[in-house]
């Protein structure tokens, strides 16, 4: 029931930001059974951090504020990291993806939306991980989660800065 669940909510708040490499797959193959495979190849990535999630999901339910606090200092601390920053920046060029990890068939638009699925995980994961602190069925924090990561991932601006001090000032509300 978790791994459904998840593997929904994380369609609905992580496709808007996928949208301009879904455009171009379908620009460029004008296949809709092709660009349903780049879906589909995307989302078992997301699926499969599921899978690695479900036990956290767990562990946080009722666990109180200091894991919370715990969940939102780390994730401001990877808005922050290197590697956050590598994988925004090819989140945020899907013309490159689109360029350079083309195959063609059935099995390379698998592997086109699970490479896309691999740098979009990185890219969310420490927003991800707040997200379940926060409580992933909440309807309002997968609301603000879905804006969140389009904003960052299409907006001309980089949020990673600002989202960190969010984060953290988050985290230094609830521990207070």
């Amino acid at each position: 029931m978790f791994l459904a669940v998840w593997t929904g909510s994380m369609a609905a708040m992580m496709l808007p930001g996928t949208v301009p490499l879904l455009r171009l797959d379908y620009a460029v193959t004008r296949s809709r059974a092709r660009t349903a495979l780049v879906v589909a190849g995307y989302l078992a990535v997301w699926a499969a951090l599921g899978l690695a999630a479900l036990p956290l999901d767990g562990v946080f339910m009722g666990r109180g504020r200091w894991l919370l606090v715990a969940a939102l200092g780390a994730a401001a601390a990877y808005q922050l990291s290197p590697l956050k920053r590598r994988c925004l920046a090819r989140c945020r060029a899907p013309l490159g993806r689109v360029l350079h990890g083309w195959r063609d068939g059935a099995l390379g638009a698998l592997r086109l939306g699970a490479a896309n699925g691999v740098w979009c995980v990185g890219c969310c994961v420490g927003l991800t991980v707040a997200l379940l602190a926060l409580g992933m069925m909440s309807p309002h924090w997968m609301a603000a989660f879905t804006v969140v990561v389009t904003a960052e991932k299409t907006a001309p601006v980089l949020l990673s800065r600002p989202l960190a001090t969010g984060l953290a000032i988050g985290a230094v509300a609830w521990a207070v």
